[in-house]
């Protein structure tokens, strides 16, 4: 078989995905920098060669080296998995060497979504709203990204892309675009609603298709631009370093403050866009107080004295 570099079939592997399989942008932007990765820290290797597998487990060394945790490289695992698959299913390569590298174990305490307390959302609302912490031209768009963040739960590229007429007004609900385009309905609650006709009021003109948020200039809010206000909230807020503070965290959080509030799985599922009932049951993990009241309510032991 002819020599076949690392990147000789990225952009086909690439192309794969985003036309056959349908991922979004941000996937596709995900693998890329994955395998770029790969090609910078061990080289553009033949990928018939004999030292391919140990080529990756280098590669897996040096990231870990790097302070990248064990769900980081489970992310590059997963997605040098993908590649070499497609690889070996469109025969560019006689034989799949990720077939013997397994991906690190993460224990629970590891793999329960990171949330915020009450009181931690409590404490950002009241400095948001302080003009003597807060007091730029940043300020309202800052308490808007935070309040849609832990109303709607939505991801940060579904945050950026929610337009105007994403949102009714009357029925208070909010039409989110999620992974491989597709759309959910999530609930909003009536304050937030009521702030954001607020908002649009003092907008200067806007377009029933134009972006809901947008910076000092009426452009579109990046991923990026979404994250570094959110590392200025934290820092403004006074939270330590150690405190997870991101926009996935409100995500997370809004949805673990609705479990405990005592919210369905299935509905929850729902609200976050899910396609696996498994994948949102990992908040039911996050909420022992739920597990308890339920315990203690059904429990035998707990409702008689005949034991």
């Amino acid at each position: 078989m002819a020599e076949c570099k690392f990147s000789d079939i990225v952009e086909d592997f690439l192309i794969s995905k985003e036309v056959e399989e349908g991922c979004a942008t941000s996937t596709i932007k995900a693998y890329r920098y994955d395998l770029d990765k790969f090609i910078s820290l061990v080289g553009d290797i033949d990928m018939n060669s004999p030292v391919v597998r140990q080529r990756i487990r280098l590669f897996l060394k040096k990231i870990k080296d790097m302070g990248y945790t064990k769900k980081g490289i489970g992310r590059k695992i997963a997605s040098l998995r993908s590649y070499f698959k497609f690889l070996t299913l469109n025969e560019f390569i006689d034989k799949n060497p990720m077939s013997t590298i397994k991906s690190p174990k993460i224990k629970l305490e590891e793999a329960l979504p990171k949330f915020l307390d009450l009181s931690d959302i409590e404490v950002i609302f009241e400095k948001l709203k302080d003009r003597t912490v807060f007091n730029t031209k940043k300020s309202q768009r800052y308490y808007l990204i935070i309040r849609l963040l832990y109303s709607t739960m939505a991801r940060v590229s579904e945050l950026c892309n929610i337009k105007i007429n994403d949102i009714d007004f009357n029925k208070g609900y909010i039409r989110l675009r999620g992974k491989g385009n597709k759309q959910r309905i999530v609930p909003v609650d009536n304050r937030t609603l009521e702030i954001f006709k607020e908002y649009l009021k003092d907008r200067i003109s806007y377009d029933p298709e134009d972006f809901l948020l947008v910076n000092t200039r009426y452009q579109k809010l990046s991923p990026r631009i979404v994250q570094a206000d959110i590392k200025s909230i934290k820092e403004k807020c006074g939270f330590s370093d150690s405190k997870i503070v991101t926009p996935h965290v409100f995500r997370h959080t809004g949805a673990t403050h609705l479990r405990r509030s005592g919210m369905d799985i299935s509905e929850l599922q729902d609200i976050l866009g899910h396609s696996s009932p498994n994948t949102t049951r990992i908040y039911a993990k996050n909420d022992i107080t739920k597990l308890k009241q339920s315990y203690s309510t059904m429990h035998p032991l707990n409702n008689s004295d005949n034991f």
